[in-house]
């Protein structure tokens, strides 16, 4: 276990941004893939289907302060945020896998299993969220160090989001039978999902106890952010803007599907989007250095107004202006990144 001083080493901060594997990993085949796997695959009737990602995303809405008050509050031998990694690494890979079986049960039983299948993902996937996320601005107190650490986590966490949907695609090329692609593709990811959590807590240390200022009380702590209004502000255009690229990737994979029907092509329009996404990132940082973030998240959300009405109004073989759409549609998710 290597000390942490206040400049990091360039080693140290790539090794710290292995974690953003961990969640962006998973999280780039849950947004693509999930609603997919569970009508098409699994062959779970729609509402049913709806109940079991809706269940587990009301948990979602509630466990995050939940386990940040926890980790505030947690004194373990391997710290408060390091235990997180630790403990959470091992579940959270097994409960991706076990979302991507299709076990023997009814239209009910199925979705059951599905909805805490998800619900166990989610918990896991908080716990070291939380943990990860805690720890790093405690690594250093140096502005630019830590504007720098950001900088190499977001690297990372776009190729885990990229790399996951290239190896989808490639192993589709070799698997036809869907109900085993997902499979495989769940045990892989899901055992990669594990290390880079065991990476980071390897890697750092935690500053004592006695050092950390005493935190709020929960109730105040929630009183004092929602009393915020520029808070309250920017949490709801970052709500509504994820929200709709949330939407647009689960629905790219159905459009591909039963509007354009060249589902051999679905995984390339989602590629296409992403690719794109990070190439329009630059893009989107130097116009909010040239005018300031929110005229550059108004442009960026009309372009994203357009490139959506433009989809609606695709028609089926539309093919190749499908792609410019799903490439142009990446400016707006870029824009939700910056």
């Amino acid at each position: 276990m290597s000390a942490t001083p206040e400049r990091l080493s360039t080693r140290f901060k790539m090794l710290f941004s292995t974690g953003d594997l961990s969640t962006s990993i998973p999280l780039a085949i849950i947004a693509f893939f999930q609603l997919y796997f569970l009508t098409d695959v699994a062959r779970l009737r729609p509402d049913y289907a709806a109940w079991s990602v809706l269940i587990p995303r009301l948990w979602d809405a509630v466990n995050d302060p939940l386990f940040g008050m926890i980790s505030d509050r947690l004194r373990t031998r391997w710290g408060r945020r390091r235990a997180l990694l630790l403990f959470g690494s091992v579940p959270l890979g097994l409960s991706f896998i076990f979302m991507w079986f299709v076990p023997t049960l009814s239209q009910l039983g199925l979705a059951i299993y599905y909805a805490i299948a998800f619900i166990l993902f989610d918990t896991a996937f908080t716990v070291v969220h939380v943990g990860y996320n805690a720890l790093t601005p405690e690594l250093t107190s140096d502005y630019d160090e830590r504007s720098s650490l950001n900088g190499y986590r977001m690297v990372f966490s776009i190729s885990g989001t990229l790399s996951a949907i290239i190896f989808a695609t490639v192993l589709g090329w070799y698997i036809t039978d869907t109900r085993l692609l997902f499979s495989i593709l769940g045990v892989g990811l899901g055992l990669i999902s594990i290390i880079p959590p065991l990476v980071v807590f390897n890697i750092t240390q935690e500053r004592s106890v006695d050092e950390q200022p005493e935190p709020l009380p929960w109730l105040e702590s929630i009183k004092l952010t929602l009393n915020n209004r520029p808070f309250r502000f920017v949490m709801g255009l970052y709500l509504l803007s994820w929200t709709t690229a949330s939407i647009l990737a689960a629905m790219l994979v159905y459009f591909a599907n039963y509007r354009l029907r060249v589902p051999e092509q679905a995984n390339y329009f989602v590629l296409a989007a992403q690719f794109s996404a990070i190439l329009f990132i630059p893009f989107w940082v130097w116009v909010a250095k040239k005018l300031d973030k929110r005229r550059a998240f108004i442009l960026g959300t009309f372009t994203w107004i357009a490139v959506l009405l433009g989809l609606s109004a695709l028609p089926a073989d539309g093919i190749t202006l499908a792609y410019v759409l799903a490439a142009l549609a990446g400016s707006g998710i870029a824009t939700a990144y910056v």
